[in-house]
């Protein structure tokens, strides 16, 4: 059985009909130009080329996002002469988070109707004018304003790239499961790239070491020009209807919450941990971990936890077609827990077990690498009800993560305020148990839209 799709690319009465009459090989109305089983010559090298290119303007753009975010913090931190304002940090951070939050869903509605590859443009060209921005500020109040404009860039891209790739995958469980873990992978590589890059351009270039992050995403753009094809929009739903599907009893809202959850914890780390281990944040008595690397240490510690997180993802992605995405996010959680655990002692104890104890909080950290592919995968699988809305749908990742990211940054920062990095580590622990308790009702819906996976 497949499922059938009316005229707005909703499922018909009833969800399910019988297949298409031998002969005919027409994708039914409101199916996707990628998604499609039947391709025109051609067509399914132009479908992976531009998959390529959507997950390579999303590194990139997690390159330029990410290095601003540490840049920033380096840039206050200098400004308050090594003794910054943690909210203040955490603002910065969380200023680019809530428009990205705000504009997405609406940026990405405007996606599904007029095409993709505007946004796919236009997106990273206002991040790199953000950025620009961001090194002409010489108060905190001018670089939260600039970093505010910096979340557009992210809120027309990311969302309207997962609606092109769920389109892509529409049809087979096991290749969603590896575009998934490769939009997931794509991600860190970006974030590490950016943490990478982020410290070293401002410790040598200053403010001008923003001008490389703004070519990022610039690069970005370009290659979704030169490489992902136009598409026909295909009439999308009443809005009414798809906010009162996202916001009513289902998948969608009961995962929500947890997906906000661990985004906070990422949000938390990566808007203040640069800035607590750097040399120039002041020392603080008794925490072993606080104001000691330079800023290439700091780019060393960063990109090490990315890698070890896509290895993660390598290593957990097989599993989402055999376990089901809701089971592998439960599994995955509790590595937080070994990382919180072994982080918190090893900002106490002697410097020789230091290395011992960042080992062990490595193995929580590709633990819990294996909750961000399952999550990706489920929100495609939600998307299949509504064809002609993926993008809107798949705001609600980049909402969500702006929406973590923003109250991660935030509260993460009044937790560095109260108790430095161990206020950090607490904080990350709590949300963690908070998100473990969120998926319980996510179980009672499984993916429930793809067949052949176990929770459906």
């Amino acid at each position: 059985m497949h499922l059938s799709h009316g005229p707005r690319g909703r499922p018909a009465p009833g969800g399910v009909v019988a297949a298409p009459a031998a002969g005919r090989s027409e994708a039914p109305v409101g199916a996707e130009p990628l998604g499609g089983a039947d391709l025109p010559p051609g067509g399914r090298e132009i479908r992976w080329r531009s998959l390529a290119a959507l997950l390579a303007g999303t590194a990139l753009v997690r390159v330029g996002a990410a290095g601003a975010t540490v840049g920033v913090q380096l840039y206050v931190t200098d400004l308050a002469h090594g003794h910054p304002q943690g909210y203040i940090v955490g603002a910065t951070g969380a200023a680019e988070a809530i428009s990205e939050m705000v504009l997405a869903p609406i940026l990405a509605r405007y996606s599904d109707r007029v095409g993709r590859k505007l946004f796919l443009v236009a997106g990273p060209l206002v991040g790199a004018i953000a950025v620009t921005l961001v090194a002409l500020s010489v108060v905190p109040g001018q670089i939260i304003a600039a970093r505010l404009v910096e979340g557009i860039a992210a809120a027309a891209f990311v969302p309207t790239a997962l609606g092109a790739i769920a389109a892509a995958t529409s049809r087979s469980v096991r290749a969603r499961a590896r575009a998934s873990g490769a939009f997931e992978a794509s991600t860190l590589v970006g974030y590490a790239g950016g943490f990478a890059l982020g410290p070293l351009a401002y410790s040598h270039l200053g403010r001008g070491g923003f001008g490389l992050l703004a070519g990022a995403y610039l690069l970005a753009g370009l290659v979704c020009l030169r490489y992902v094809p136009r598409e026909t929009p295909l009439r999308v739903t009443r809005l009414s209807e798809l906010v009162a599907w996202v916001t009513g009893p289902g998948p969608m809202r009961a995962f929500l919450p947890a997906w906000v959850g661990t985004f906070g914890l990422l949000g938390a780390y990566g808007s203040n941990v640069a800035s607590l281990i750097s040399h120039r944040h002041a020392p603080v008595p008794g925490q072993a971990l606080v104001g000691h690397l330079g800023a290439g240490l700091v780019a060393v510690v960063l990109v090490c936890g990315i890698l070890v997180l896509v290895a993660g993802i390598a290593v957990w992605t097989p599993w989402i077609p055999r376990l089901g995405p809701v089971t592998q996010m439960r599994r995955a959680v509790p590595g937080v827990w070994v990382f919180s655990g072994a982080l918190l002692l090893a900002n106490h104890l002697p410097a020789p077990a230091i290395p011992v104890m960042l080992a062990i909080s490595a193995i929580g950290v590709m633990w819990l690498a294996g909750f961000g592919p399952a999550a990706v995968a489920y929100l495609a699988n939600s998307s299949e009800s509504h064809q002609a809305d993926r993008a809107a749908l798949m705001s609600f990742y980049t909402a969500t993560l702006a929406a973590g990211g923003a109250l991660g940054a935030f509260l993460g920062g009044v937790a560095v305020s109260l108790a430095s990095l161990d206020g950090l580590i607490v904080f990350g622990a709590l949300l963690a148990v908070m998100t473990f308790l969120m998926l319980r009702p996510v179980a009672r819906f499984g993916t429930g839209l793809l067949p052949g996976t176990p929770e459906s």
